[in-house]
């Protein structure tokens, strides 16, 4: 993992590489036509396009699909900087999901397994979060910080609703996310908050280390560990500041003195194609050797050949030359893979009980 590389000068590049493109395609689509054609706007980086061909197929989604709707409108205007724009789309997904989650969700459990297309699309957890993360960048591209750090905050408010919902022995495997953690720290920072700033660091160093790393393959960016490390130091947090060096002992260490010199970019490189979903089978045997076969969706990967990006940049006083490689710290197609997965093995019982009843009750007929 490359270290977060310095300009003494003047400036600390921070570079980000999120596959966040992956928001888009989780769901049913109005044909498999129209995201081809946004991928491509995309891959041209045309993206004004892709958002005005959205909103031409507004008509082409049923009410069962309205989340997905908003969702694709929303991201896609995001994309193209027009963050009002985004903002008004992401809100009405927000509101439909809301409304949706407080219906009876015993009701919908098992109808999701047994036939994904007979209820309203009320978005996957971790949409729900990313709803806000979306949110928040946009108001960050307003230059409002304030209303930016609300939509953070909401995250941490919306993701214990929601995994209240389930079992104590049976919660979702989407509980934290690092990278809104992160946001917070910087956006508190920039406000002046370091007190703040620096549990939400910790948190984020705290979801990498024990989630992110084990189910998702991506480890705390070496520049959030710089941050930690920083405001350890200018709260005089000494012992906090020691463990965190002796467990980093390969991450450079900046004064708070000399980082209040430099200004900060924030690089975020949206890379990657989002999964498709398909349709999967698995098995049950009836009590007569009879076989029955229960559908339930499934996403698969889609491969894309970047793996990260480089920026080059050139101190035009002095001719100095420097590159810069992102770090990856949300990777939203393995989230969103892991998350489905795990909902569909926490209620396939449920499905095989339903299914054998419907079977017996249909052959006594």
């Amino acid at each position: 993992m490359a270290n977060s590389p310095k300009i003494r000068q003047n400036v600390r590049i921070v570079l980000c590489s999120l596959l966040l493109s992956g928001f888009l395609l989780f769901s049913c689509a109005p044909s498999l036509k129209y995201y081809a054609k946004v991928d491509e706007y995309l891959l041209n980086q045309e993206f004004d396009s892709a958002w005005h061909l959205s909103r031409k197929k507004n008509k082409a989604f049923d009410k069962l699909n309205a989340v997905i709707y908003y969702l694709d409108e929303g991201i896609l205007a995001h994309f193209a900087c027009r963050y009002s724009e985004s903002n008004q789309s992401l809100a009405k997904a927000e509101s439909i999901m809301d409304k949706l989650h407080t219906k009876s969700i015993s009701k919908h459990i098992t109808s999701f397994i047994i036939n994904d297309n007979t209820i309203p699309y009320r978005g996957e957890d971790f949409e729900s979060a990313l709803v806000n993360l979306f949110m928040a960048m946009n108001y960050v591209g307003l230059g409002s910080l304030e209303d930016a750090l609300v939509e953070a905050r909401k995250v941490d408010n919306k993701l214990n609703i929601l995994n209240a919902r389930y079992e104590y022995d049976k919660k979702n495997v989407y509980r934290e996310d690092a990278f809104i953690r992160f946001l917070m720290g910087v956006l508190y920072e920039a406000e002046g908050e370091i007190n703040d700033a620096y549990i939400s660091y910790r948190k984020a160093k705290d979801i990498y280390k024990n989630d992110y790393s084990k189910n998702y393959g991506v480890s705390s960016p070496v520049f959030l560990i710089e941050n930690l490390l920083t405001l350890s130091q200018e709260l005089d947090f000494h012992e906090e500041f020691r463990d965190i060096q002796n467990e980093y002992n390969d991450v450079l260490f900046i004064n708070p003195i000399e980082k209040k010199s430099l200004a900060e970019i924030f690089f975020i490189h949206y890379n990657g194609l989002g999964p498709v979903k398909v349709e999967a089978f698995f098995p049950v045997p009836m009590p007569d050797n009879y076989v029955v076969k229960i559908a339930y969706p499934e996403l698969k990967k889609r491969r894309y050949r970047i793996s990260k990006s480089k920026i080059y940049l050139e101190n035009l006083s002095t001719s100095c030359s420097y590159i810069f490689e992102t770090e990856l710290m949300e990777d939203i197609a393995s989230i969103a893979v892991m998350n489905l997965k795990n909902r569909i093995n926490r209620i396939k019982a449920k499905a095989i009980v339903r299914a054998t009843t419907k079977y017996l009750a249909a052959k006594q007929a």
